[in-house]
């Protein structure tokens, strides 16, 4: 490659890398606006599309790489070997980095024979076009929209409520590809990206205005109220399936539970796999049982249900929830439907070496692979009404949530145990993208963790109440019970309008290329 070549691939990756400051829990959004803008100059000027997605890959893989860097540390907690911690970054970042690969080439492809002033419009469709398409089939993080850069500009985030997940992407890619165009005006001595920098400048301000006008109008008085309680016990998880610490465990729950409170909840919500054993989907847990009736409240417990037939079905085992009563009796249950790979399941299980399986996936293979829920369960009946739950994974992939608050949820429920990941940056992507869900589609989320981070987000992504990571207690929280968007938001009702309109203008734009 030509020494000019790596000094492009050194600027793109460079950038990319930048870019991914903004994620939590460092929380630089600005670098997001312009980390990109090597990448696109030296795409544009790219003699082939295979040069840009080369170009695209390396700024990707950077992205990536500083955006899941936690994984080392946490296959490190797990006692696997040092290289393949260190390769296990690698390849999830060159996973996710090929989707960069993807836009930038399509975008050279599209944006070759077209006038400069329209490249960034081209660049911001194909790159929302793409992201769209690959949050169907990749994996996923808390990290793989470049909207989750700016997590901590609430203003600029509400426009998710109408604009969806990929709202963000295609304002920011236009941003930096507008600013592409200028920088090349500076090399070239030209004003050509003038206008396209100003309209791209004038769209982020509008957007950014119009979020801080719906924060404005945020109502400062929540009306009536009911109280949540939220456990967040700090099990070990080397103790957590050691059954000589099951009775410790539980007993740790009872103390949380025993704390003086100044009023009994409406709700007590426990973590993930808050049971250390497994339990029958029919059978209400007793501990928490037991807490049900002693409080007058419902109870809401992650559990791992155990195999077994129900009527005359066979049910694999799941990671769940039970929604206990008062009475003691099950007034609900919940599977899981977005499974983490190699966390509970192996993909293609019959092609891995066992000797991998014993050696690094001896949990998974004591439980065996978990069986994924249907997609549209019943809802729960809580007292904030129809009530939707996420686990842990789930809350990464929007249509999870906009599904359910599309059919009517009124609350969201997200329970997870993030204890593998550390103090690191892993928690705190996984917490922060409650914010967007709540905000696309304009509920309450209610999170409890084991480690934390546990808090109570509302519609508006302004979180109300919350328990710091790895502290041991008891959230308690006030609710409100009024609905303030009973419509929901634009996004809920209508989905990924916005992917979907940059895919089919761009699959025109290919076929009218073809056939020019």
């Amino acid at each position: 490659m030509p020494r000019g070549g790596l000094a492009q691939l050194g600027l793109a990756a460079a950038g990319g890398a930048l870019a991914a400051l903004g994620l939590p829990s460092l929380g630089l959004w600005a670098f997001a606006w312009f980390g990109l803008a090597p990448l696109i100059v030296a795409a544009n000027a790219a003699p082939t599309a295979r040069r840009s997605a080369l170009y695209g890959f390396t700024a990707g893989f950077a992205y990536h790489a500083v955006a899941v860097h936690w994984i080392y540390p946490t296959c490190r907690f797990a006692q696997v070997p040092a290289v393949v911690s260190a390769l296990a970054v690698i390849a999830l970042a060159a996973v996710l980095g090929a989707s960069w690969a993807a836009a930038a080439a399509l975008a050279r492809a599209l944006s070759a024979s077209c006038p400069r002033a329209p490249r960034p419009l081209v660049w911001a469709l194909a790159w929302t076009a793409v992201a769209s398409a690959a949050s169907r089939w990749t994996a996923r993080f808390g990290v793989d929209l470049l909207g989750y850069t700016q997590w901590s500009n609430l203003s600029l985030i509400q426009a998710g409520s109408w604009g969806g997940p990929h709202l963000l992407d295609f304002l920011i890619m236009l941003f930096n590809a507008a600013l592409a165009e200028a920088w090349l005006d500076a090399v070239e001595k030209d004003n050509r990206a003038v206008a396209a920098l100003a309209s791209a400048l004038a769209l982020a301000a509008a957007v950014w205005a119009h979020g801080a006008s719906v924060l404005a109008a945020r109502p400062r008085t929540r009306g009536p109220v009911g109280r949540v309680e939220i456990l967040q016990p700090r099990v070990d998880q080397y103790h957590k399936w050691n059954e000589a610490w099951i009775a410790e465990i539980l007993a740790g729950y009872d103390e949380l539970l025993s704390r003086p409170r100044p009023a009994p909840p409406a709700l007590v919500v426990w973590p993930e796999t808050a049971i250390p054993r497994w339990t029958s989907r029919a059978v209400p847990v007793p501990e928490a049982a037991r807490w049900a009736a002693k409080l007058g409240a419902q109870n809401l417990v992650g559990i791992i249900a155990s195999p077994e037939n129900e009527a005359g079905a066979k049910s694999g085992p799941a990671n769940a929830v039970q929604l206990i009563a008062p009475d003691g009796k099950i007034d609900g249950f919940y599977a899981k439907r977005q499974l983490v790979p190699f966390g509970e399941f192996v993909p293609l299980r019959r092609f891995v070496p066992r000797f991998v399986i014993d050696r690094w996936l001896m949990i998974l293979d004591n439980l065996g692979d978990l069986e994924a829920g249907a997609a549209r369960q019943p809802l729960l009946q809580t007292a904030w009404g129809p009530t939707a739950v996420t686990i842990c994974y789930e809350a990464i992939f929007p249509r999870w949530p906009r599904l359910d608050a599309a059919r009517g949820a009124r609350l969201m429920i997200n329970i997870t145990n993030d204890a593998w990941y550390l103090d690191t940056w892993g928690p705190r992507q996984h917490y922060r993208v409650n914010r967007f869900r709540a905000i696309e589609n304009r509920l309450t989320v209610i999170r409890s963790g084991n480690n934390g981070v546990s808090a109570v987000i509302d519609p508006w992504g302004v979180t109300t109440a919350e328990l710091a990571l790895n502290e041991r207690g008891r959230l308690d929280a006030e609710v409100p019970l009024r609905d303030g968007f009973p419509a929901r938001s634009f996004y809920t009702r209508h989905g990924d309008w916005l992917g979907g309109a940059c895919l089919a203008l761009v699959l025109l734009g290919l076929l009218r290329r073809s056939f020019i």
